[in-house]
């Protein structure tokens, strides 16, 4: 699933490519993957209005539109948002086309059709996920005293805590096994026991690893694409997602893995205590 340093860049590349344009009309092929309102009353009230401006607030991208509207798109496993040229076919798996002025097409493809779309007009709605979202890596609120309160009452993985998203908004399975590694953490630590030193640790680990994705603009494995297609380079930086029984880059130690709340979790167990 993309993660912050993917949804974020999406949003650059998308930027000169839509905003200032104006969707002259919309084309929904999956009705389910429009989440509100219904696939009808959406292609409706989005027709004819500006793109002013794309912001990213954890997993999800908000497009904003004239009229005081805004669609809210969550990519989740395999979904894209794809500038292509009018001239060029259709991208593959292309369930949403926004017609738009200019000599682009927005398309919202996605191979495992997990993907939504969000319509809210004046703030009519509250998307639960969206509303609810904690504070952002390399934001001045996430610290490590903030994360040390939000985990003094959690007796579950460490790992478990900084995946949800009401304590910290747009890091997932990726970014979290990098992050944990670099502050020298087990993923299964219990979260309530850490010390004062290592949640100030795990928040500078946190905010490495999601700078270092951005800079390397994202973490590309299979489907993952930005706004032009293109993938990131950021796997050639990994330590230890996806590494499993190979070689710690840090002591030669063999990686090994394990299962937290149901999600793949690759360690070093020399440098991870």
């Amino acid at each position: 699933m993309p993660e912050l340093p993917e949804v974020d860049q999406v949003r650059k590349r998308l930027i000169p490519h839509i905003v200032g344009k104006t969707i002259k009309q919309v084309e929904v092929r999956l009705p389910r993957m429009i989440q509100y309102p219904d696939a009808a009353v959406f292609a409706q009230k989005a027709a004819g209005k500006e793109i002013t401006g794309i912001a990213r607030r954890g997993k999800y991208l908000r497009i904003n539109l004239s009229k005081d509207m805004y669609i809210l798109a969550h990519l989740r496993m395999t979904g894209a948002l794809l500038a292509v040229n009018k001239k060029q076919p259709e991208p593959p798996y292309a369930h949403i086309k926004f017609e738009l002025t200019g000599e682009e097409n927005l398309w919202f493809t996605d191979i495992r059709t997990f993907g939504t779309l969000y319509l809210i007009d004046h703030d009519d709605k509250v998307i639960e996920g969206y509303a609810t979202l904690g504070p952002e890596p390399l934001s001045d609120t996430l610290t490590g005293e903030y994360l040390a309160d939000a985990c003094k009452k959690k007796t579950g993985a460490i790992k478990a805590v900084i995946l949800d998203q009401k304590i910290i908004a747009g890091l997932g399975n990726i970014y979290a096994d990098e992050a944990l590694f670099g502050a020298g953490i087990l993923p299964t630590r219990q979260a309530n026991a850490l010390t004062k030193d290592e949640y100030a640790k795990l928040v500078k680990a946190i905010n490495t690893v999601i700078a270092q994705g951005i800079k390397n603009h994202g973490t590309t494995f299979r489907n993952y694409q930005d706004a032009d297609g293109k993938q990131g380079t950021n796997v050639l930086y990994l330590n230890v997602y996806g590494r499993k029984g190979q070689p710690c880059k840090k002591c030669g130690a063999i990686l090994e893995h394990c299962k937290v709340v149901g999600r793949g979790s690759v360690y070093c167990p020399h440098c991870q205590k």
